[in-house]
């Protein structure tokens, strides 16, 4: 095997360290709670670097959406492992549902048309914080962390402190910081995945 070719390979394994890293310690500490219990973040700004992962590294930050909660979750809300490992479910729509649908649609991620931006605040924003809060909050009554009567409020908290932080920062950060990522090697891109 070539070193050409295993060079790019160990470069993104270590990026992938170093995002989930980096996502570790926003997701950990970068949150505002709400008055709820304190499980379900009022604006969790982490939830920007979970939805462009996959956009900028495909499987790798595709990965770390799923991996990087684990620890965030039981550091950062305090939730016991198993329920973190419950809400994998949620984490990988959140994280995945947008790459898919600007792959399979060919949107391009620096926000360039209409369209672009549409499928973003749609789908990266939008429906992949309802399906990944309503995801969520099922995970939090199935382990007995909430009720089925609390979960209506818990999903209200979630779904709103994830997107706004999407919108705001992921929208900052795709539009400016995409066209150095797309030009560094560590960028995956479609139809590659790894």
């Amino acid at each position: 095997m070539s070193e050409e070719v295993v060079k790019p390979y160990s470069a993104r394994l270590s990026l992938f360290a170093a995002w989930v890293g980096l996502c570790i310690v926003v997701g950990t500490y970068g949150s505002l709670s709400l008055p709820i219990g304190g499980y379900v973040s009022g604006f969790w700004p982490a939830m920007a670097l979970q939805a462009i992962g996959g956009l900028w590294f495909g499987g790798w930050g595709f990965a770390s959406a799923f991996l990087f909660p684990l620890v965030s979750d039981v550091l950062g809300e305090a939730l016991p492992f198993y329920v973190a490992v419950a809400l994998i479910p949620a984490n990988i729509v959140q994280g995945g549902l947008t790459v898919v649908t600007f792959r399979a649609l060919k949107a391009d991620m620096r926000l360039k048309s209409a369209k672009d931006w549409a499928l973003w605040l749609v789908v990266g924003c939008v429906l992949s914080n309802a399906i990944g809060a309503w995801l969520g909050t099922t995970a939090f009554v199935l382990t007995g962390l909430i009720t089925w009567e609390a979960q209506p409020l818990f999903f209200t908290g979630w779904f709103i402190g994830n997107t706004w932080p999407a919108i705001i920062f992921g929208s900052l950060i795709l539009k400016a910081v995409t066209p150095f990522v797309q030009r560094s090697r560590l960028y995956v891109e479609a139809p590659d995945w790894w």
